[in-house]
């Protein structure tokens, strides 16, 4: 629980304000401690937050009250207007324009553009997402080949890992873990949302794809890891993922969660996971996520 003083510092909002949204908007409703102080919760933080960003946009606090978490959230994830994301849709078409002239020169350009130019949740979900989703559809329907489809996804992996090295350089959070379990190569994904989590902070240790969950949990356990993220693409990984996640959490630190990410992570139910599991949606959960971790 966080005092009003302690809130209007993670939230950059005045104390004033917070009393003046609670009277009349009715925002968050506190708690109050045995003295009769407000008390909040790290989900009226991250909503205080949002609310915050929104109002920054330019929306009226007003209609923002009412608006659920899901909803602000959405809101906060569209681009802020139609010139943004015609920007990104450009870098995107650049990227496949490159590709399918093999110029490998003109897609790290483009890249390294966008990486200038977008904050990291946007670059990820506006031009890397889109731009490996339509890439692996050419190649499908044989309008790309296997060699363009590398172009790419080199340059891709090169530079996200180069923004994942110069963002733990000033990491004070704690340690994340991401890997996959055996059998699970595809990585593309995962380098992605570790870069994101390590540029909201955290100390990220990027374990790669393929990796036996006792060896995870070991890894985690040595570095005092906060949680796991794991990346399920292959829908043949689900047969086995009940007694790998079984192994995963029994050896790891005892607060630390495990986060199920990729297209084979939404089947998951959730009700078949082990205690501290949970299914990520998508990029805008993780970062859901990391807010809270952040407090």
């Amino acid at each position: 629980m966080y005092s009003i003083k302690a809130v209007a510092q993670a939230t950059g909002l005045t104390v004033e304000t917070l009393r003046a949204w609670e009277r009349r908007y009715g925002i968050v409703v506190p708690s109050r401690d045995a003295g009769g102080r407000r008390m909040y919760g790290a989900e009226d933080v991250l909503r205080l937050r949002r609310l915050r960003e929104a109002t920054e946009r330019g929306h009226a606090i007003g209609r923002l009250a009412g608006l659920s978490d899901e909803d602000l959230a959405r809101l906060l994830d569209e681009p802020t207007d139609r010139r943004e994301r015609a920007v990104a849709d450009a870098f995107v078409e650049r990227m496949l324009d490159a590709a399918q002239r093999f110029r490998s020169a003109d897609c790290e350009q483009t890249l390294t553009l966008a990486i200038a130019m977008l904050p990291p949740a946007r670059l990820v979900r506006e031009v890397l997402q889109p731009l490996l989703r339509e890439v692996g559809e050419r190649w499908h329907r044989g309008e790309f080949a296997i060699s363009q489809e590398r172009l790419v996804s080199t340059v891709v992996r090169r530079h996200v890992a180069l923004m994942l090295d110069a963002y733990d350089r000033t990491a004070r959070r704690g340690p994340i873990v991401f890997a996959t379990l055996p059998g699970e190569r595809h990585e593309l994904g995962l380098l992605t949302s570790a870069m994101v989590s390590a540029s909201h902070g955290f100390k990220v240790h990027y374990l790669g794809p393929d990796l036996p969950p006792a060896e995870i949990a070991r890894f985690a356990r040595e570095t005092g890891a906060i949680a796991v993220g794991l990346s399920l693409v292959l829908q043949e990984s689900l047969r086995a993922l009940g007694n790998q996640l079984e192994q995963l959490v029994a050896g790891l630190p005892p607060e630390a969660c495990v986060w199920l990410g990729g297209a084979a992570a939404r089947n998951v139910p959730a009700d078949s996971l082990p205690a501290r599991c949970l299914v990520l949606q998508d990029g805008a959960d993780l970062e859901r996520r990391l807010e809270l971790l952040s407090g």
